[in-house]
């Protein structure tokens, strides 16, 4: 009895029963288990929400509409409001407002994807204030561009979430449905993806270029008057900028640096946290001896949402983590005194 109840239970589906041939059942798909689990209600969406957010509200907040809309020969007068532009915060309802007044209300509506304030609520706002600058400005930078196709991918990472504050740890009782989960997955890689092809492309357009191919561009880049070093900065690194060996250095890290940035797409966990310290690095170089802050603090943005794990918190507790810090240092030298006092000594 037991065995034939075993052999029951073992019997396949397309099993050939009295002879006849064997009958598939058509079984409904089912997503990887990375896909049903995964999760984005973490603080590390919030945390590249907040800094695209930021981003953006420097640019809008720190600098002039004359700047924003300055004409550019060849083209009519921003903001564009043609078309789909119609839409955009510079141009609903004529000139009622003037660009100044625009500009600082749609600052105000990033406070809330800022501080991280109800990301379902808000997530489509702030892909509409993205959609805003880089459509209405007359000269948007790459950054702004970068910051319009987040926000927009985000979207159903935002939509899923029912936290209050983008900062809290979700609620493991509140699971995403497998479809949802799915969604989000599919979504959070073609993000990867589409960042990964931007260093990639980054990159690889410069090696036809001679000056970064024989390693001198950013002795012109630097140098130029419009785009390059901040005046306080020219008399320290200029030193650097005509020795051939610094300047080929720098040119050629940086390259270096940006294909790291794409392959690290293909990369564990581990290998993408240390590659992102070298993505910081790169950007914080240019905003500080650039001045190019909004474009840095935008592409921070996009290095945690693709670099880090989605499903994992970030332990952003900076009082935790000093003291951790200095528990483990005294831990350390309390290691290494003992240590020394347990070592026989030994005369020579």
């Amino acid at each position: 009895m037991g065995m034939a109840h075993h052999r029951k239970a073992s019997v396949p589906d397309h099993e050939d029963r009295g002879g006849e041939h064997p009958v598939l059942k058509p079984a409904s798909w089912q997503p990887p288990v990375t896909a049903e689990r995964f999760d984005p209600r973490t603080n590390v969406y919030g945390l590249a929400r907040t800094l695209l957010a930021t981003g953006m509200f420097a640019t809008l907040m720190f600098t002039p509409a004359m700047a924003l809309f300055h004409p550019v020969i060849g083209m009519s007068r921003a903001p564009y409001c043609d078309g789909v532009s119609a839409v955009s915060g510079f141009c609903i309802g004529g000139d009622g407002l003037s660009p100044d007044a625009r500009r600082y209300l749609l600052a105000l509506l990033l406070v809330p994807s800022i501080i991280g304030w109800r990301p379902r609520i808000f997530v489509i706002w702030h892909w509409w204030v993205a959609f805003s600058i880089a459509d209405s400005l007359s000269l948007p930078d790459g950054g702004d561009n970068v910051a319009l196709i987040l926000t927009l991918a985000i979207i159903p990472f935002g939509l899923a979430d029912d936290r209050k504050w983008h900062w809290l740890v979700k609620d493991e009782k509140k699971a995403l449905s497998s479809s949802v989960a799915a969604f989000c997955y599919v979504t959070h890689w073609a993000i990867r993806i589409q960042v990964a092809g931007i260093y990639f492309q980054s990159a690889v357009a410069k090696f036809g270029v001679r000056e970064w191919a024989d390693g001198t561009a950013l002795y012109y880049w630097l140098n130029d008057p419009t785009f390059g070093l901040l005046d306080p900065w020219k008399p320290v690194l200029q030193p650097f900028l005509e020795n051939k060996y610094t300047v080929t250095a720098l040119t050629w890290g940086t390259i270096c640096v940006e294909l790291t940035q794409a392959f690290a797409l293909f990369w564990n966990i581990g290998v993408r946290k240390r590659v992102f310290w070298l993505g910081i690095l790169l950007h914080s170089g240019i905003a500080l001896f650039m001045g190019l802050f909004s474009f840095a603090v935008t592409m921070f943005g996009a290095l945690v949402l693709v670099l880090h794990d989605p499903n994992v918190d970030l332990d952003l507790d900076l009082r935790r983590l000093i003291r951790n810090g200095r528990a483990e240092k005294e831990s350390e030298n309390g290691s290494s005194s003992s240590a020394v006092h347990d070592r026989p000594l030994v005369l020579d």
